[in-house]
Order: C-alpha cells, then structure tokens, then sequence
C-alpha cells in the first residue's frame, strides 16, 4: 500500500495531465461529430427546401407569330382565246408601259409598228395580274388608246364579229393562207363575210378585261391549221 502511495505521489502530475489531455481529446471528437453532423442535416434540409425547375419548356418552339394568310388567286373563265393557264408559283408582275407608238418595219400597217407592251410568249409561262395566274400569253400587245382605229394586218375575210367577258371585242379575219387573225379588245364597225385588204380599218380600239393592268392596247392572235394551234404573229 505504500508502495502505491509513493508511486501516485511520484507520478501523479504526469497521470493529471493525462487525464485533462485525454478529456480534452475526447471533448473535441465529440464537438467535431456534432458539428459534421449538424452540417449534414443542414445540406440535407437545404436540398429538400430547393424549388422544383420544368425543364419541359427549353427549346419551345416560338407560338406567337401568327401564319401569313394565304389570297387564293381568282380563277379566270372560258373565252373565245385563252392563254393556256397553270399552277405555277406567282410572282410579281412587270410594270405596265405607256402607250407611244413609234418605229417603222415593211409588211405591216403603221398601227401595228407601235408600242409591244407585252409580246408573245410561246410555251413560256408568263403572269397575268388581272387574273392573278401564271398562263401563256398567245398574242402581242400593242398599245392603242381607246377609239383609235385598228387596221387589219393581212388581208382576208371577216369570219367572226363579237363581244367576250374576258376578252372585250373580238374581230376574227382568215387570210387566204387559212391563217386566222383575232383582234382582241377591238368594237367592230366590219361585218362577217366582209372581205378587207391590209390597212383597211377593223374598228375601234376598246378595253380587255382578261388584261385590264396593262395601259390600253389591242390583243392580236395568229392561228394556224384548224384554228387551235398559236403562232407568232409576224407583225414587224
């Protein structure tokens, strides 16, 4: 029992400041555990709290521009002549020119050496604003104003004097090569069965429905064989 004594007395500092290490060790493992534990619980209440994101909405397409309206294009009606129609893609139109006569060319009356506001156009497709599609033109049109007196290209035999909705009046003359010439937006002042040279007076011009956006003018054809198939009339 002394032998204790004297051991504790020899040894006791060294044994208390064990003892106030060790409890000083353990109390900062016990505070380090609580505080990674009270941060766990707060990263865990802060993930719970977050606010849920709809991420369905990324790369919508944009709804708010409203679709073009689309014009349908006015469908045109039978006529005695009409330029073969088709359903190609519309486009704007060439502006109209003024009428002024003018030039000189052999072969025909100086009415028909005046102004071409629109020529013929073969298998070409070519848009007419009036009617508001894309057809054939088979004629040339040549700038008259209205009343003007339109003479005959060639001569031949009246065979047809009347009046269409599309087409205003119309003045057919075959020439003696079976040729037929129709004046188109022409009023008549011959009859049928009349017989008339080159130069001699048709009638007056008036106006073409079919082709109101142009300024005024005269449409005249040339038809070959059974009357069916369009040529270029050679009126230069």
């Amino acid at each position: 029992m002394e032998h204790f004594k004297q051991f504790f007395k020899q040894k006791g500092l060294y044994l208390a400041c064990l003892a106030v290490v060790f409890a000083a060790t353990a109390a900062g493992v016990l505070a380090l555990r609580s505080i990674l534990n009270h941060v766990v619980e707060l990263a865990n209440t802060a993930q719970e709290e977050a606010p849920w994101q709809d991420d369905t909405t990324v790369n919508k397409p944009d709804t708010t521009q409203p679709e073009p309206a689309r014009t349908p294009a006015p469908a045109s009606s039978a006529s005695p002549s009409p330029d073969a129609a088709s359903s190609a893609p519309a486009a704007s139109p060439a502006p109209a020119a003024s009428a002024a006569p003018s030039g000189s060319a052999g072969g025909s009356p100086g009415f028909w050496r005046g102004k071409v506001l629109a020529p013929y156009s073969g298998d070409e497709l070519v848009y007419n604003a009036t009617l508001g599609d894309w057809r054939t033109h088979n004629g040339v049109d040549v700038a008259a104003a209205a009343g003007e007196k339109v003479p005959a290209v060639r001569a031949g035999r009246v065979t047809l004097v009347d009046a269409d909705a599309l087409w205003g009046g119309v003045v057919e003359v075959c020439d003696a090569e079976g040729r037929v010439w129709r004046y188109c937006g022409v009023d008549g002042s011959c009859v049928v069965g009349d017989a008339v040279a080159a130069g001699d007076v048709l009638g007056t011009a008036g106006a073409i429905p079919a082709e109101a956006d142009l300024d005024g003018h005269v449409h005249l054809e040339c038809l070959e064989g059974d009357g069916s198939s369009w040529v270029e009339p050679g009126i230069k």
